[in-house]
């Protein structure tokens, strides 16, 4: 007879859990692969490659920071109204928190609204009174939607987080939308200088932001117009994207969306994140406009073999013709996981 003693008792119960959250996972992630899968094969998408507008906040003042304890104020939040009143900028705050006087904040988290009171101190060092807080004003930019989902709507844009830039924290953002935009000017990329696409920001918003992930920012198209191309495209899988020629779409300065070369040069497929594929420009006529990869077209769609592998998320800064793509998978991932 085998006698169990308190060691193996002990060694039993840790394997026992130890299987347990294996299993688990291991079913958390086939589910995971699963979802994933059906979204290749049954749901239909129309191709991206649009610039738009992008709005980080419908409304309000984005806190990035909490310098105070004695308040129930959080990184997150959004300050709606200050004493009854809208604000829109950090300034309009500053006017009530020069006064010294007792503020009554309403703040949106988590989709809901509350009152939060809170008192401004002083600052003996400036003589000026401060409310503790770090704020970031409802601000814009221009990104690349990467697709849409046909039947529902839900587009995918950028490839990667709309952060803060110092910390690289990744903004909380569940309101804001993406508007439409015109390509004015390109500032042309060089090395450690990197380019940009400046675009106008329009109220002309067509679609609601949802979620802003690591792979992307998520919502849904509310006015399809700017999609009248209507170009459906099938998904690829990781597994199949190949060291080779693939392109890119865009819209530059002209404002119509062209599809571009590229050069597939290294896939890490057992990375998560949206650095996944190593890609290098080699389209004379984007060369010659942006000198590479510019800012505002992260989210730009990598097609190969006529499907959608992924989305332009990076540029190197030593070398702007070269940088990184996610993959057309992690960012279906993150997309159906929004809750509307």
């Amino acid at each position: 007879m085998c006698k169990w003693n308190k060691k193996s008792i002990l060694i039993c119960i840790f394997s026992s859990v130890i299987a347990t959250v294996l299993i688990a996972t291991g079913i958390f992630l086939s589910n995971t692969h699963e979802t994933v899968e059906c979204a290749i094969k049954e749901k239909e998408y129309y191709l991206g490659g649009e610039a738009v507008g992008i709005k980080l906040l419908a409304s309000g003042v984005l806190i990035m920071g909490v310098e105070r304890t004695d308040t129930e104020l959080q990184v997150g939040d959004v300050i709606l109204e200050v004493n009854g009143c809208k604000i829109e900028t950090d300034a309009e705050l500053e006017e009530y928190v020069a006064l010294g006087e007792k503020l009554s904040l309403t703040i949106s988290r988590d989709n809901k609204t509350k009152i939060v009171e809170i008192t401004p101190n002083y600052n003996e060092n400036n003589q000026k009174y401060r409310l503790g807080l770090w704020v970031k004003d409802s601000s814009a930019g221009v990104g690349t939607v990467t697709f849409y989902e046909k039947d529902t709507s839900r587009f995918a844009a950028l490839g990667h987080a709309i952060t803060e830039t110092t910390n690289q924290y990744i903004l909380p953002i569940t309101t804001g939308g993406i508007t439409k935009t015109d390509i004015y000017m390109i500032k042309k990329g060089i090395p450690k200088i990197p380019g940009e696409l400046k675009g106008t920001i329009t109220n002309d918003t067509i679609g609601q932001i949802y979620c802003n992930t690591q792979n992307g920012i998520f919502g849904k198209v509310e006015d399809r117009e700017l999609f009248s191309d209507n170009i459906t495209i099938e998904l690829g899988r990781k597994e199949d994207i190949e060291l080779k020629e693939a392109y890119i779409y865009a819209t530059l300065d002209d404002n119509i969306k062209k599809k571009y070369s590229i050069e597939i040069e290294k896939v890490f497929l057992n990375s998560t994140g949206n650095k996944n594929i190593a890609i290098k420009i080699t389209d004379e006529e984007l060369l010659k406009k942006t000198g590479g990869i510019v800012q505002g077209m992260s989210g730009a769609p990598i097609v190969q073999n006529g499907k959608l592998i992924g989305a332009i998320t990076h540029v190197f800064l030593e070398d702007p013709q070269r940088g990184y793509g996610a993959f057309i998978e992690n960012m279906i991932e993150d997309m159906n996981k929004i809750e509307e």
